[in-house]
């Protein structure tokens, strides 16, 4: 069964219909209550219960197991660049640490199809909204601007990890069976289509509940404006990119945490965006995958050597580091989250922090020739790392070394950034004018097995075989 007829059978028996009586069963502030076992989509948005519980569904669904919102993407973009390594060897892991993923690995085709699943939910929530429906004005505002977030979100990681994807925006399945691939450019466009969309929508206020007052688990204005600071860097265009940073910035609604350890807590003062979780056997799926349950255990996955050689010996950010010795041999793996099980609950998906926004704003400040405030920006996060000012920092290229190294330390392990990153930069020293970083860091990590063409994963097999006009990525059959 192909990837649009799953969609399209989720859609004809209710919206959200199996899902619902789950979603009541997690953290009250994901409660949309309990509405009747059959419900079809035109009269869920008759109803302010059942259109919240269509959209609290998408988040719900987001957290319900290890996935592409979950986990996935702090694991194999780590796995695919100088990040993270086994102590073990699974099948699973090895195409990401090797560069060698085949068309036809599950664990891309795993991501694909979740991550449009995400997407075809937005859309029928985004067309239930924008026509004709019964729900109160302010609440139909909140919910479509999440949609419309959510989706943009996700086309956010399909475009950086397979390139030009089918921009799909209906759930028609007849319209969108057989989408061809959309160019980058194009699918940008439609993500910051949404987000504009979204910021006129949202307002700069979080959905709590009395249980749950400071949660941050629901998208807000602010959140969309640090989603476009995001795409604007990548985009490459600076000054917009500069200017939303800046409004999360100096909204005065977040704080560095002066304790790092305090950074990735529930109620962490930096978090601009998290994500709830709704499994009880753990609290996040970094944590789990990272941290032993056994408190002296050797970890399954550690992060490179390259990392630590980087990190200055005064940074706090070594707390971010678990190092055990086990059998004689030192191991050090990630440990930004530190419980692996379900309770306490005192850890969610940390989804977008403040921290990103100075670091975003430092790049955008030094590609437009404005040095010290990009080293102010990256002063900023290091001193709360514990580190001294930079100084004679005169030129851009200067500047912009000291950006890789800030987001190095800052967003290592964490929802791919130092993969995206450095399939963006170009070389620091390029032997062809085209030559990106990922070169060279990555010929000299793997040289045996680096290819060039695998800055983008496959586009699965089986969806090429069941949608005649997608075609591969260069360098995969």
């Amino acid at each position: 069964m192909d990837l649009f007829r799953i969609f399209y059978k989720w859609a004809i028996a209710a919206l959200f219909v199996t899902w619902l009586p789950l979603i009541t069963g997690c953290d009250k502030l994901l409660d949309a209550g309990s509405p009747p076992n059959k419900v079809i989509t035109p009269q869920v948005y008759k109803s302010d219960s059942l259109a919240q519980a269509a959209l609290i569904g998408i988040y719900f669904k987001m957290m319900e197991n290890f996935g592409p919102h979950n986990g996935y993407m702090s694991r194999f973009p780590g796995f695919s660049c100088d990040e993270l390594f086994r102590t073990n060897t699974i099948e699973q892991d090895q195409p990401f640490l090797t560069n060698t993923i085949p068309s036809n690995n599950l664990t891309i085709w795993f991501i694909w199809t979740n991550t449009y699943g995400y997407i075809y939910q937005c859309n029928d929530v985004v067309e239930g909204l924008t026509g004709p429906n019964s729900i109160t004005p302010a609440l139909r505002n909140q919910l479509l601007g999440e949609a419309y977030f959510l989706r943009a979100f996700s086309y956010f990681y399909l475009v950086n990890l397979y390139g030009d994807v089918p921009l799909v925006l209906t759930t028609n399945y007849s319209q969108s069976a057989r989408i061809p691939r959309t160019p980058i450019d194009d699918v940008y466009k439609q993500m910051i289509d949404d987000l504009k969309a979204a910021q006129d929508l949202l307002t700069n206020e979080y959905v709590t509940t009395p249980d749950y007052p400071t949660a941050r688990v629901r998208v807000n204005r602010l959140a969309v404006k640090a989603l476009m600071a995001r795409i604007y860097l990548y985009r490459g265009e600076w000054a917009n990119a500069a200017g939303s940073a800046t409004e999360v910035i100096q909204s005065d609604s977040y704080q560095l945490e002066t304790n790092v350890q305090q950074s990735f807590r529930y109620d962490s003062k930096e978090a601009i965006l998290q994500f709830m979780p709704v499994s009880n056997a753990y609290n996040t799926a970094e944590g789990s995958m990272f941290v032993p349950i056994v408190p002296n255990g050797r970890p399954a996955i550690i992060l490179c050597d390259s990392i630590l050689k980087y990190m200055d010996p005064l940074d706090k950010r070594k707390a971010w580091v678990r190092t055990v010795t086990v059998g004689g041999k030192q191991y050090n793996s990630p440990y930004k989250y530190k419980l692996n099980t379900g309770t306490p609950r005192e850890e969610y998906n940390m989804v977008l922090r403040l921290a990103e926004q100075y670091c975003i704003r430092a790049e955008a400040r030094a590609m437009q020739g404005q040095l010290p405030d990009a080293v102010n920006d990256l002063n900023t996060v290091r001193k709360r790392a514990g580190l001294p000012d930079l100084t004679n920092i005169t030129t851009q290229t200067q500047a912009l070394v000291a950006v890789e190294q800030e987001r190095r330390m800052e967003l290592f392990a964490e929802w791919g950034h130092r993969w995206f990153d450095l399939k963006r930069w170009p070389a620091i020293t390029p032997t062809h004018p085209d030559e990106k970083r990922i070169d060279e860091v990555m010929n000299a990590l793997r040289p045996a097995t680096w290819k060039t063409t695998a800055v983008l994963w496959p586009i699965p097999n089986s969806e090429i075989i069941r949608n005649p006009s997608l075609t591969q990525n260069e360098g995969y059959n």
